[in-house]
């Protein structure tokens, strides 16, 4: 029976991580699963160039404590690996995300990927995408250990193990499956399908500070303290969700794979137990249950998803906090957005509600409104 364990975390303070992580991976026998010859990839979320304060991406200190950790047990061939989201590596070269990031330093213990040539992966059958594309150091590593930051995020509910791993497919490619997938419910399922496609051996979820609110780039930073880990990704987020009280049918990603019957219902629990969430975790004002529209989305999903997604459809605006930086016009995965007279403006006609334009932006100058589609 699988093993899910939370354990507390008090703050990013190198020996308090170490501590947590090696607990981790003790309550999970880890050391008896990787060969001390093994290619190890650690996948952090590196979604965007933004330092570890603004809790966006997975706290570089975190991803140090791993990495000691596994020298201890004799894994020494270690590569960290992620692929930045939407256009950032048209405008950034890697070695500055990695040094905006904070995570510069480890290259003095671990490989930090520059490649991000894809192979493609097929898929198991029965599944609709038939094969993925994946970055050449993950789909070569002998094993995987997933480090996402738990955020909210503005389509799938909450980004954990399984939305983390959407960084494993190279580039322009993320807007492509925007565009081809434009509901929440169908790019869930995408996603679920690329996460068995991948298949993580172990998920450690970096929830010490966390993103609540409009995530997974311009939320607002929470401390909470704690720190999940589990080898089944899929029912791993079903127990974080389950742990911090959030309603699973607000996360389609969780949805998607309960339909799969990827979520196992019984499991073991480990670690600590002895506390509690006193305010509940905000979610993104369009999937979060505490709004009038999401009471009635959460209660009668089933049937509404449907109709609701065919009347409205969420579109960015852009604030005054814009630079004109194109970020989102490149991004774009349908071309919806340009700049007139020193603005960017959005033609909605275009528009598929992705966001991919909030995900990428490093301002915050995006907000978020829903309306009647005009399609």
């Amino acid at each position: 029976m699988n093993t899910f364990a939370v354990l507390k975390t008090e703050n990013y303070d190198d020996e308090t991580l170490y501590t947590a992580v090696k607990k981790h991976l003790e309550i999970h026998n880890i050391k008896d699963e990787v060969s001390k010859n093994a290619r190890v990839l650690l996948k952090p979320n590196l979604v965007t160039d933004k330092e570890a304060a603004f809790s966006v991406t997975t706290n570089p200190r975190f991803v140090f404590a791993v990495i000691r950790c596994l020298y201890d047990i004799g894994v020494k061939n270690i590569t960290v690996a992620d692929c930045p989201g939407g256009a950032l590596l048209v405008f950034s070269q890697i070695q500055e995300v990695y040094e905006k990031t904070g995570y510069s330093f480890l290259a003095d213990y671990a490989y930090l990927n520059t490649d991000f040539t894809g192979i493609d992966v097929n898929s198991p059958d029965g599944f609709v995408n038939k094969k993925f594309n994946i970055i050449k150091a993950v789909s070569e590593a002998d094993y995987i250990i997933n480090l996402p930051k738990f955020k909210t995020h503005n389509i799938t509910g909450i980004t954990a193990g399984v939305k983390n791993l959407f960084g494993t497919v190279p580039g322009l490619q993320k807007p492509a499956f925007h565009a081809k997938y434009p509901l929440a419910k169908d790019f869930s399922n995408m996603l679920v399908e690329l996460a068995a496609v991948v298949k993580p051996n172990f998920t450690i979820v970096d929830a010490v500070d966390i993103m609540e609110g409009n995530g997974p780039t311009n939320g607002k930073k929470r401390y909470l303290g704690l720190t999940f880990s589990g080898k089944d990704v899929f029912t791993l987020d079903s127990f974080i969700a389950k742990t911090l009280g959030i309603a699973q049918e607000t996360v389609p990603t969780i949805t998607a794979a309960k339909a799969k019957g990827f979520v196992d219902e019984k499991y073991l629990t480990a670690g600590d137990t002895d506390f509690a969430t006193d305010t509940p975790i905000l979610l993104s004002e369009l999937t979060r249950a505490d709004t009038a529209g999401g009471k009635i989305a959460a209660r009668i999903s089933t049937l509404l998803d449907k109709a609701l997604d065919a009347v409205f459809m969420q579109y960015p605006q852009m604030n005054d906090k814009c630079i004109l930086c194109k970020k989102c016009i490149v991004t774009c995965p349908k071309k919806a957005l340009s700049i007139r007279e020193k603005r960017v403006v959005l033609d909605r006609k275009k528009c598929i509600g992705c966001l991919c334009c909030d995900e990428v932006c490093t301002n915050g100058a995006v907000d978020i409104r829903k309306k009647l589609k005009t399609r």
